[in-house]
């Protein structure tokens, strides 16, 4: 502790009589090499900010509460914790840490449910780890650790959480590493100075490439470590990828919260954000930000040497009248070229986008770029991110091309090869279901049309039961349109046409009209009594409900 042990001493002096209470309750102290990494005094009225690192990544993915300028602590500034309020942390050293150790002081009047949390990340809360209880014992200040060693992925998250009934405060959030490497040498997996760590490593992919240990140990020496054959760093290219960017606001943004999927950032943001266009309080989206350069998120490498289809898939919503997204792939070192963009809409709703990545097909070291379309796009937001190669789908779902059922994907194909040769859409849905037998538990087309006892041009109608009886029995009125004939079935098969043939509540001489219009025609609307001809029978159903309704 002796990097902090300046302050330390100071608080411990001015809290002697407390110190009998807080050597029972603070961790044990040890003998080990304990390295300083990261200091928060809570300084910032805004709180405290994200850093980079190194010596430590730190990201503040939940804060709530506020900076008041005094406590019990005579430490200065410190940070407030209403009933009901947490804070939370992820924190990952660079180089790599064995275990990390968090020390703070907290103070309250009576909050003795507080606790403070150490362990693996999970979401914004570690669900597990090492729980620290924070006692109230009348304002005094206290001096409490946690401890933990570092998961696989060498993060751990800190949470300190005041259920109340009173204030906490909290302040000198000190973090220490134990068993860290040292940081002039970096692992053969990390840039830094020329060679790395493992000897063996860096004279093979030296020997292929001398810059890396005459200048610096970049990106291109970890790709060699990989590509001459010299070891493994998981650089490899792979064919898909996919998120929904979860579930949580996180500071750093989606380059810091997922380095898996994205590789770099550029420009203002782009953010995680839960507010706003495709974007709730219970899941995340990405958030554009404004201004020059652009807003532009890379996505990791991808490989589409196999691949016979690929396409993106996301949902966007933007201002309305600014311009979307403009989706971009960059292969290699070569200029990005455009693959497609979001145009200016009318309305700011969130709508599904879908790019043809055909461009990109046989070419591998692929990075799908994603940039703001706009200088004033804080508005815009994407979500539910797919690339996807050679999709397959069960013949009831929609998605690329074809299905996973051939003898189906024929028979649906010879009826309308679009879904063969461009996307598998509701339309190809329903010929599967209504001509290919392939048992579908609904038709896409009923309920996204017109009204049953109407013409119109499109296939199927409003009532959902109606349409399920018609279908089966002439497929061309979900699958082509909603003629005359698909009328007169839906009359027969839904019931009889109400003689209320202007629907405004009353048989009248304005029903009267409109059935004399149609005298002697075989328009099913009219067709009252369903004998196939406008006529008397129909005039004497109408005249019978006169004045009714």
């Amino acid at each position: 502790m002796e990097p902090h042990g300046t302050l330390r001493s100071v608080v411990v002096r001015a809290i002697l009589a407390l110190a009998s209470i807080v050597s029972a309750i603070a961790a044990p102290a040890s003998a080990q090499d304990w390295t300083p990494l990261h200091l928060e005094s809570f300084l910032s009225a805004t709180g405290p900010r994200d850093e980079s690192g190194p010596p430590l990544e730190i990201s503040w993915c939940r804060l709530d509460g506020r900076m008041v300028s005094n406590g019990f602590c005579p430490t200065g500034s410190t940070w407030r914790l209403d009933p009901g309020d947490r804070i939370v942390a992820t924190m990952r050293p660079t180089p790599g840490c064995g275990r990390l150790r968090v020390w703070i002081y907290a103070a309250s009047l009576d909050a003795p449910a507080a606790w403070m949390r150490l362990g693996p990340v999970s979401g914004c809360s570690p669900a597990d780890g090492t729980t620290v209880p924070v006692p109230a014992i009348g304002g005094g200040c206290l001096d409490l650790a946690v401890e933990h060693d570092l998961g696989s992925d060498g993060r751990l998250q800190w949470m300190l959480v005041n259920p109340g009934p009173a204030v906490l405060l909290v302040d000198e959030f000190f973090v220490e590493g134990l068993a860290c490497a040292d940081p002039d040498q970096h692992g053969c997996c990390e840039t830094g100075g020329p060679g790395c760590a493992d000897e063996a490593i860096a004279a093979c992919v030296c020997a292929a490439d001398p810059w890396c240990c005459e200048a610096a140990w970049d990106a291109i020496c970890i790709e060699t470590v990989d590509d001459a054959g010299c070891g493994s760093c998981g650089t490899a290219c792979v064919p898909t990828l996919a998120t929904d960017f979860g579930t949580a606001y996180v500071p750093g943004g989606a380059c810091s919260a997922l380095p898996e999927i994205f590789e770099s950032c550029e420009g203002t943001g782009p953010y995680l954000t839960i507010s706003g266009g495709c974007a709730a309080p219970g899941d995340a989206a990405l958030r554009f930000g404004g201004g020059a350069p652009w807003s532009t998120i890379q996505t990791r490498c991808l490989d589409f040497t196999d691949a016979g289809t690929a396409r993106l898939r996301c949902t966007v919503s933007v201002a309305a009248g600014v311009p979307g997204p403009v989706f971009e792939a960059r292969i290699g070192d070569e200029p990005p070229v455009e693959l497609g963009r979001v145009g200016i809409s009318a309305s700011a709703g969130c709508r599904e986008v879908e790019v043809d990545l055909s461009p990109v097909l046989g070419r591998d070291d692929v990075r799908i770029r994603i940039r703001s379309g706009s200088s004033v796009a804080d508005a815009t937001r994407l979500d539910d991110l797919v690339i996807e190669t050679d999709p397959t789908h069960p013949p009831c779902e929609t998605g690329g091309p074809g299905c996973d059922d051939p003898a189906v994907a024929t028979c649906v194909c010879e009826v309308d090869a679009f879904c063969c040769e461009s996307a598998w859409d509701h339309l190809c849905v329903t010929i599967a279901t209504l001509v290919c037998d392939a048992g579908c538990g609904s038709i896409p087309t009923c309920g996204a049309a017109g009204a049953c006892d109407v013409v119109h041009v499109e296939p199927g109608c409003d009532d959902v039961e109606c349409c399920g009886a018609v279908c089966p029995i002439d497929p061309y009125c979900c699958v082509v349109g909603w003629d005359v004939a698909c009328v007169a079935a839906a009359a027969e098969a839904c019931g009889t046409p109400s003689p209320d043939l202007d629907g405004d509540g009353r048989v009248d001489g304005a029903d009267l009209g409109l059935l004399l219009a149609g005298w002697g025609s075989s328009d099913a609307t009219l067709d009252l009594d369903r004998d196939g001809t406008v006529g008397g029978g129909d005039l004497g159903l109408l005249l019978a409900a006169w004045s009714s309704g």
